[in-house]
């Protein structure tokens, strides 16, 4: 097991590289840096040092997924040559040791760590694999990992279940205007006045975006947090891939906004079931709030992931909010861009009890 002294953590340059120690391991934590949930300076300002107590004793309680998700940074143990006399050696020796830092990066060759052995193979596609894990499937996907996932054997598959998060906007910004013309137009049947039509679509393009607010509360809890029978390889398959898979890879950049394929067939289907229930005057000027709202949800979600909000802010506080939802309950904190209904519904994250003191 190859072994990092203190002295070897002083040469790295902290602008290239964070390094950590936590119970007398090292641990390179440069990737989580950017999207770790209280802000990138939390870690940054930490390089180099011992994080034992603030972990254990801090202002946050870290949950169990927390510590997991640490371990998968690990890359040595810790020796702290500041204390030692000069005539104190490593079991390694000095010339022959496994560490060197290059450029002002560490780097440990032949490392013989090993990780746990998981359910799935990550070098083959995972979502053929999910179903068969039965009853452990809940408990897996609900144990965060940082690693690259692919879904499909076929790239063309693979490349459409991906999605870079201006895509959304680009997309459906287009058809928000579009809906919206066509509810004007609806409108203008009625012969009413302009402002009259202004208003009028004003209230059914914001009753659209409320409706919305529901629609995502509702998704979120009752569709994507449903329990596949641990029997059905399919619906268990199905879940992995609509939600699943998020939990399982939560800074997976590329999967934190809806595809544009699944979403438009999801469309076709809503639009088909609204155009049985709500008037034709009202239907594109509501349909227009709730894919506007649609849009607002999904760069959120991908701004609580990946974004930096200002501490102490609106966005700040429902990252917090979110990041619990992953790491430690996954059960409640089902609203994404507002908990507005997660408070009539009794779903709110409860404080913790560290920041609550």
């Amino acid at each position: 097991m190859p072994t990092i002294q203190a002295s070897d953590i002083q040469r790295v340059d902290k602008q290239k590289q964070t390094i950590i120690i936590h119970e007398e391991k090292v641990y390179d934590i440069t990737k989580f840096v950017n999207v770790h949930p209280g802000g990138k300076k939390t870690l940054s300002c930490r390089h180099g040092k011992d994080v034992t107590s603030i972990m254990k004793d801090g202002p946050h309680k870290h949950s169990k997924n927390a510590y997991r998700w640490l371990e998968q940074y690990f890359i040595a143990d810790y020796y702290d040559d500041s204390q030692a006399s000069d005539t104190t050696t490593l079991t390694n020796g000095t010339s022959g040791r496994d560490v060197a830092v290059i450029d002002g990066v560490l780097k440990v060759v032949n490392n013989s760590t090993t990780t746990a052995k998981d359910l799935v193979d990550w070098d083959k596609p995972v979502l053929w694999q999910v179903g068969y894990l039965g009853a452990a499937y809940h408990d897996w996907i609900d144990e965060p990992v940082d690693k690259p996932l692919r879904l499909f054997y076929s790239d063309l598959c693979e490349y459409f279940s991906k999605t870079k998060w201006f895509i959304v906007p680009l997309v459906w910004v287009p058809m928000v205007a579009m809906f919206l013309w066509i509810g004007y137009h609806d409108l203008s049947t009625y012969n009413l006045s302009d402002s009259y039509m202004l208003y009028g679509m004003s209230m059914l393009f914001a009753f659209g975006i409320f409706s919305w607010t529901f629609l995502e509360y509702s998704l979120h809890r009752w569709l994507f947090h449903s329990d596949p029978p641990i029997t059905s390889y399919f619906l268990i398959t199905l879940h992995f891939l609509l939600h699943g898979q998020h939990h399982k890879v939560p800074f997976d950049k590329y999967r934190l906004v809806f595809p544009p394929v699944p979403a438009a067939l999801m469309l076709c289907v809503f639009y088909s079931l609204m155009s049985i229930v709500v008037p034709k005057v009202a239907l594109h000027g509501v349909l227009a709030g709730i894919i506007f709202g649609y849009v607002c949800y999904d760069l959120t979600h991908y701004y609580l992931h990946y974004g930096s909000p200002a501490t102490g802010g609106y966005f700040d506080r429902l990252r917090a909010y979110h990041v619990r939802h992953h790491f430690e309950s996954p059960d409640l904190g089902f609203g994404i861009s507002s908990k507005f209904w997660d408070y009539p519904f009794q779903t709110v994250i409860p404080l913790d009890p560290k920041k609550r003191n």
